[in-house]
């Protein structure tokens, strides 16, 4: 009811919101439909409803005034759509801070065109892991500081580092035998991985596939495994 757009704004506000913010919802099609409208964006950018302002959110291009207003928005998911969808949104960092990505948008806040890239190594030692990850996203990053972060004691900075090319090949090894499996599985795909401990990650139910998948299994190992593959089957042809 509260969300028909033939309401004023006025008439909505004295409507009282009824719904779940922890249920998924659709973009309002009414809304949608004037995304390309400053005007209309600045009146439902004020809206009581918070499905408006969400719907106002996930338009691609949104004026300056809108911006700022939507990135102070009590509801978050408010701020979430903004830092998703809106090319014009600023407040990235922010959101970073309580959000990594959602399936639709994996890339987003980080992939922002707007994302600061530089000056993130100040949040090398910060409280939040998830700020702590952006560090190593810092041009200006070392591999001392991913060979450092890789003993982190959140499981989610030590798999940003074992997927981290810098990564040496002794902390790769290490981070094998990490109590994460998300870890374990970075780990056994890194580049630097030796050849002998490869062959011995075959043995491992667990690793096998990334290890019989690394380019650097030795040719000779490879083979053998297509032999003992095509063995049986080449024998029930004789």
């Amino acid at each position: 009811m509260a969300t028909r757009s033939e309401l004023t704004e006025e008439e909505r506000a004295r409507i009282p919101v009824d719904f779940d913010p922890g249920v998924h919802y659709r973009s309002l099609d009414w809304v949608v439909a004037l995304h390309d409208d400053p005007s209309a964006m600045r009146r439902l950018t004020a809206s009581a409803h918070p499905l408006v302002r969400r719907s106002v959110a996930r338009a691609r291009r949104l004026p300056p005034d809108v911006v700022a207003r939507l990135a102070r928005d009590d509801d978050r998911v408010v701020q979430l759509f903004l830092a998703e969808s809106c090319d014009d949104a600023e407040m990235l960092l922010r959101v970073c801070q309580w959000w990594s990505g959602s399936l639709s948008t994996p890339h987003r806040p980080r992939g922002h065109p707007n994302f600061p890239r530089h000056g993130l190594l100040r949040y090398a030692d910060d409280p939040n892991p998830r700020m702590r990850r952006l560090a190593l996203d810092d041009p200006a990053s070392t591999a001392a500081l991913v060979g450092r972060l890789s003993r982190d004691a959140d499981q989610h900075v030590r798999c940003r580092t074992a997927a981290d090319p810098r990564l040496t090949a002794a902390s790769a090894v290490r981070l094998l035998d990490d109590p994460d499996a998300s870890v374990r599985h970075a780990a056994a795909q890194h580049p630097e991985l030796p050849a002998r401990v490869l062959i011995r990650l075959l043995w491992d139910p667990h690793a096998a596939r990334e290890a019989a998948q690394h380019p650097a299994l030795p040719v000779a190992v490879m083979e053998q495994m297509l032999q003992l593959i095509q063995g049986p089957a080449d024998a029930a042809e004789v």
